[in-house]
């Protein structure tokens, strides 16, 4: 909460707000063309931000391509970059129709057909416009959308963050309250949980790991574990960049709520969807993450893909 900010942090926090409320107001043309270029030079031609680690990922994944095409893919990346930073702050107190603007679902009509009132889990990935998938709940206004978010360590950041996400019908929930949320409000009203699944989980001795990329990859499970426990459908949220700053969002259902399916079977259909979207637009996931600092087992290692 604010209030446990200090005051220079409240101020500071107001101040950035104040900044982000008027950037969101620009027109889209100012906001991604006459600022957007100018980061973009900067992170790609003067920070190299993260670009060891960039470049590694890129050709642990794409062990076929040549150095050339890595290195356009990198460029590509940090565009893609400076695109989502725009995103996320453009966010910032705008109306619900902007933001139906800037992200546009395609077959909400028909998940509201399949799920009939009931509970159901997006689970995305740090792919395109993300922070976009939050943009479900205004054309899913029959589920409360609980947006399950990592807390940041900076207190300041944190609530700016919070108060940027925060939009109409959506909650926000931390990762470790997610289950307990859940447990304690499903019989209120329908949820639309939405999860990202793609950032490194604790390392832990009974781990699951996926061929993803190339490389042996573990990933967070919750998404999995809540559906088979309660029977919640699941869907992954891909989504296709229309132009900058505006996108198109569609789910794919990926488990019925019914089916009867093998351990880890939701997350590898999760992992294969993923997977593919990457392959067909490689810029647009976000390369710049630590994603594989867990070593799997030695007889994991052994095998070839």
């Amino acid at each position: 909460m604010s209030d446990r900010l200090s005051w220079k942090q409240r101020l500071g926090l107001e101040t950035l707000w104040i900044i982000c409320r008027g950037f969101a107001l620009l027109p889209r043309i100012v906001r991604h063309h006459v600022f957007g270029y100018p980061i973009y030079l900067i992170l790609c031609y003067v920070v190299h931000y993260r670009r060891n680690v960039i470049m590694t990922n890129l050709r642990n994944s794409f062990p076929e391509k040549s150095e050339k095409e890595l290195k356009r893919i990198c460029r590509d990346f940090y565009r893609n970059l400076t695109e989502q930073i725009i995103n996320t702050i453009s966010q910032a107190g705008i109306s619900d129709k902007a933001l139906m603007r800037r992200t546009r679902f395609i077959n909400t009509d028909e998940v509201q057909k399949e799920v009939d009132g009931g509970h159901l889990i997006c689970i995305t990935a740090h792919y395109g416009s993300w922070e976009g998938a939050s943009t479900i709940s205004l054309y899913m206004p029959e589920q409360r959308m609980v947006a399950v978010y990592h807390k940041l360590q900076n207190k300041l950041f944190d609530e700016l963050m919070k108060r940027i996400r925060q939009h109409t019908n959506v909650e926000l929930v931390t990762m470790q309250r997610t289950m307990r949320h859940f447990v304690e409000n499903r019989n209120i009203r329908p949820m639309l949980l939405g999860l990202i699944s793609d950032q490194n989980p604790v390392f832990r001795p009974n781990l699951h790991w996926h061929k993803f990329l190339h490389q042996w990859s573990a990933f967070f499970d919750g998404a999995e574990v809540m559906a088979l426990k309660y029977n919640i459908p699941v869907y992954y949220y891909s989504t296709r960049r229309v132009k900058a700053g505006i996108y198109e969002g569609e789910l794919i259902r990926i488990y019925d709520g019914k089916e009867d399916v093998a351990e880890h079977e939701i997350m590898e259909r999760y992992v294969r969807a993923l997977e593919k979207d990457i392959i067909a637009n490689p810029p647009m996931w976000m390369w710049s993450h630590r994603r594989w600092k867990h070593i799997p087992p030695k007889e994991l290692q052994e095998i070839k893909f």
